[in-house]
């Protein structure tokens, strides 16, 4: 009976920590972020990036089973480095770093 009550204390416990993730940290989920999105463009000519003024990630946000990324980045060659001509994208970087 004892043993039954340490081990559903213990799942719990793993369960808590998955939900709330911890070990996402801010720094983690940026790194993660640019390098799923810098990934996808690599070899793709005119393709997008952070190469702008002001781009980049704007903000980070604690989520269930990890955290919500917001950047900023531009496509194809502009007419001017201007907001205007950039684009936004929301991404969901896991508790065990995958990014979708």
């Amino acid at each position: 009976m004892k043993r039954n009550f340490v081990s559903i204390i213990a799942i719990i416990l793993i369960i808590l920590g998955m939900i709330f993730s911890p070990w996402v940290t801010v720094s983690f989920a940026k790194n993660r972020a640019i390098h799923s999105f810098e990934g996808r463009w690599k070899n793709v000519q005119d393709g997008c990036g952070f190469n702008c003024k002001d781009c980049g990630i704007k903000t980070t946000k604690k989520v269930l089973f990890g955290r919500k990324v917001t950047m900023e980045y531009a496509c194809g060659l502009l007419p001017s480095d201007s907001p205007k001509y950039h684009k936004t994208k929301e991404l969901f970087v896991s508790l065990i770093g995958t990014v979708h």
